[in-house]
């Protein structure tokens, strides 16, 4: 008979006066979990970290969670004067995600049975505690629920169980093991998404994964799970995530590989990073699935989550309705959350684009976005989001060397997103690096199938810079009808280079109604996109031949 799990949160600490520890029973086992973490091998941590965790545990049992603040930790854990300010010295957001992510790797390779599991949540520096209770064989569910506050409320989270090893092979356990591992890891490369590692002996129960109620006892909205096996030659992987509001699969996917023990460390790294592209990216299965039910929701019940899900659904259709909705969202988000990086960001790139696009309404638009994108990425400096906007910015103003230097670190947080190595690469082949930008656009739209369209613009400047016109007019064409008037421009300047003016008719109507005033301002508006000089006669020259008057 299979046991319930027993995960009963500690009351919230933040509001603690004589602290109310309930099923963990009392302050002096936080404190003896907070010595085994703070002595284990396994908690990879900076002595500052240290003193971190231990000032944050000692000020929320004290019952002074309320003043645990970016500025408090500054001062008294960091050494920064009383004129400490956030919006310059990063400090402490900085720390504190490497404090996550050390107190995640020890419950997940060491604490996994230990009473008590410690956290502390994104967004915020005030720590929770749990009581883990095993069960399953040992496995241990930490609780995730956002409504006693533990998590934000609006993060999706996925918890991911050991995959059942049915290889019946000891040689192999270490590769099943491992897999967790890798997936976990690979998750919190990405924004957004929360992942709860659950250990568990492998080889549990057949149908343990996929029963309904594995989404009471993980409270968590999504479980990843899934089995390996193997025949004479190779071993096959199949992976599924379950959408616990539903109790439905969402996703599924096999993937084979050769029974070679000296590939198979390389073979899990390269198994997470496709599963996780595939459910925890920007326009993956988890971001779809909880965009359409945020689409659903008036602007006054939108948390901050659904302002950033709608920024995305934007940066994917690239709509005005869309970008209405996501401009009225965010700039709730930022009244309501004023440091949140991510959402600054977002309104940075909005800003971008009416500059790019011409749109009415936005004064001083590109010097908005300047302000709003170093905000988000002072805010949020290990943000791929904010640094990688922030690098687009500088590229519209033409600050190249900034450009570059924030592209890169921005490719570096996390290379195998393919959302953003994909908007990397076309930002790199519109800045004239256009090898480099075809390689990150080329591995992008071949990772994930659902990105987005516009990527497609950035593999045109690359043919059409190589003269590759057919090619160029053919990515042209897989972006439909988006991103405004430009559209219609680089499918006429295709159609012209290839000699094809009559077919270049529609696409001159449609430019004409859409901009009125694009040939007097042809060159004024290839500025705008940053794309390097050299490119621009051959690209007016196309328009030329396609038929527009296009005034020098």
């Amino acid at each position: 008979m299979e046991r319930k799990i027993e995960d009963k949160p500690v009351a919230d600490s933040s509001h603690l006066s004589t602290p109310d520890l309930g099923s963990v029973g009392n302050a002096d086992a936080i404190r003896v979990q907070l010595d085994r973490i703070l002595g284990h091998p396994e908690f990879q941590a900076t002595d500052r970290l240290r003193e971190f965790l231990r000032f944050v545990v000692e000020e929320a049992l004290a019952g002074r969670g309320a003043g645990i603040k970016g500025y408090t930790v500054a001062t008294r854990v960091f050494g920064r004067s009383d004129k400490f300010d956030a919006s310059r010295d990063p400090i402490v957001r900085i720390e504190a995600g490497r404090l996550r992510r050390a107190l995640e790797r020890y419950y997940l390779v060491a604490g996994g049975l230990d009473p008590i599991r410690i956290d502390i949540p994104k967004g915020r520096y005030v720590p929770r505690f749990h009581r883990q209770t095993p069960a399953w064989g040992g496995a241990t569910y930490p609780s995730v629920n956002g409504r006693d506050g533990s998590l934000p409320d609006d993060e999706p989270c996925v918890a991911i169980l050991p995959f059942r090893d049915l290889t019946g092979d000891p040689d192999r356990t270490f590769f099943v093991n491992g897999l967790v591992e890798e997936l976990v890891n690979e998750v919190n490369r990405y924004e957004n998404v929360i992942a709860v590692p659950c250990r568990q002996a492998a080889g549990g129960a057949e149908g343990d994964i996929v029963k309904p109620r594995v989404g009471d006892r993980v409270d968590a909205r999504f479980v990843l799970g899934g089995s390996v096996r193997r025949d004479a030659v190779e071993l096959k992987i199949a992976a599924q995530l379950t959408d616990t509001a539903t109790v439905r699969q969402v996703w599924g996917e096999s993937y084979k590989v050769p029974l070679d023990a000296s590939g198979l460390i390389a073979t899990q790294e390269e198994l997470a990073r496709d599963v996780i592209a595939a459910i925890a990216g920007e326009y993956g299965v988890i971001a779809k699935r909880l965009t359409r039910e945020s689409r659903q929701k008036p602007p006054a019940e939108l948390s901050t989550y659904d302002a950033l899900l709608r920024y995305h659904h934007y940066m994917l259709v690239m709509t005005p309705e869309a970008g209405e909705q996501a401009l009225v969202a965010l700039r709730c988000a930022t009244e309501a959350e004023p440091d949140f990086g991510p959402t600054w960001t977002g309104l940075a790139n909005l800003h971008a684009h009416a500059w790019l696009f011409d749109l009415p309404g936005f004064d001083e638009p590109l010097e908005t976005a300047l302000a709003y994108a170093r905000r988000g990425a002072a805010l949020a400096p290990e943000s791929q989001l904010t640094r990688t906007i922030l690098a687009y910015v500088y590229l519209l103003r033409g600050e190249r060397e900034r450009f570059a230097a924030e592209a890169d670190a921005a490719l570096a947080l996390n290379p195998n997103s393919p959302n953003f190595s994909g908007t990397i690469g076309y930002l790199l082949a519109c800045a004239g690096d256009y090898d480099r930008g075809f390689v990150l656009l080329h591995r992008a739209t071949a990772l994930n199938p659902c990105h987005p369209l516009w990527f497609h613009h950035g593999l045109f400047i690359v043919h059409f810079r190589r003269g590759e016109y057919h090619e160029a007019y053919e990515e042209a064409e897989k972006v439909g009808h988006q991103v405004a008037f430009w559209d219609p421009v680089l499918r006429a300047t295709a159609l012209g280079k290839l000699g094809r003016a009559g077919e270049a008719e529609a696409s001159i109507r449609e430019l004409r109604r859409i901009k009125p005033d694009f040939e007097r301002r042809a060159r004024e508006f290839l500025r705008r996109t940053a794309t390097p000089p050299e490119i621009w006669d051959d690209f007016l020259d196309g328009l030329r031949k396609a038929g527009l008057q296009i005034d020098l």
